[in-house]
């Protein structure tokens, strides 16, 4: 292909591919002429893609998931005519996009959110260029923050009460360990498979009850982390077990502690104590997650 025939050559570059949520965010982009033309304009955008997963009931009984994809654009400027360019020209042009507050990079389960910078430029003879490229978008979690003054939640201790203690920090970050300690206390003896220490996605889709009358609420836990503290054992009654417990999340985690309107994400430290064939006591303690230093 001669170079008179080849189409216009568009890029577009993010100063960072991590960017802060709240945060400005400058994009440069590069048009290069392979033969002569005329731009008439552009324009450059941050869009929000992804998908949220909801569970619908039929009229006749059937449950179903449907992943519902949605998109939006945050935030566009457009891009000047700038004429005249012949062979071999470049045109660059630098602005400026936020980033809004509360969005996040998301990879769970059920709910998947990503992000791309996307200009077009539009020239007078037809050969339009389009280029995106993937941008990753961390969160502090600053509405979340309340989570690390709450207390812990126990389940099933009819016959053992399992506590968390001495925890290392609330907050949450990818690749930072958090250390604590796992109490055991049995109110009657028996045996236990072991004891371990769960970091886990909890997330939360709501129905939307105004639009489907026939979808329920979703929720999905998925442990990302586990260490096991305690082989085979037996627990007595008046007899506490301490076992101390360092775990490590992901780098980088998949989400930060996250609620929209279309769905909750929350980080959670649960200790378990596995029961044969009977409830296995737990507590679980909310972590605030950050994926943004």
């Amino acid at each position: 292909m001669t170079a008179s025939l080849q189409a216009p050559e568009l890029t577009v570059a993010p100063a960072e591919a991590t960017i802060e949520a709240g945060k400005p965010l400058t994009i440069t982009v590069r048009f290069v002429a392979h033969h002569p033309t005329e731009v008439s304009g552009g324009d450059v955008e941050l869009v929000r893609s992804g998908a949220v997963a909801h569970f619908e009931r039929g009229w006749m009984g059937a449950d179903a998931t449907v992943s519902c994809r949605r998109s939006a654009v945050l935030d566009g400027a457009d891009l000047a005519p700038a004429g005249p360019l012949v062979a071999g020209a470049q045109l660059v042009r630098r602005v400026t996009l936020a980033v809004p507050a509360g969005e996040a990079t998301v990879d769970g389960y059920l709910v998947q959110q990503e992000y791309a910078v996307r200009a077009s430029i539009s020239v007078a003879d037809g050969h339009d260029a389009e280029a995106s490229t993937a941008l990753r978008v961390t969160s502090r979690a600053p509405d979340r923050s309340w989570v690390a003054a709450t207390g812990p939640i126990v389940e099933h201790a009819d016959t053992a009460t399992v506590g968390i203690e001495e925890v290392s920090s609330r907050r949450l970050f990818g690749g930072l360990p958090v250390s604590g300690t796992v109490t055991v206390a049995a109110q009657r003896a028996g045996r236990a498979r072991g004891v371990r220490v769960e970091l886990v996605l909890a997330e939360h889709v709501p129905a939307r009850v105004a639009e489907i009358p026939t979808e329920e609420n979703r929720a999905r836990s998925t442990v990302v982390a586990t260490v096991a503290l305690a082989g085979p054992l037996d627990v007595e009654p008046g007899r506490v077990l301490r076992l101390p417990f360092t775990i490590r999340p992901p780098l980088p985690l998949p989400a930060p502690s996250l609620s929209a309107p279309e769905f909750t994400l929350r980080w959670l430290l649960r200790a378990v104590l596995d029961r044969p064939l009977r409830p296995d006591p737990t507590t679980t303690l909310e972590l605030w997650a950050a994926t943004a230093p």
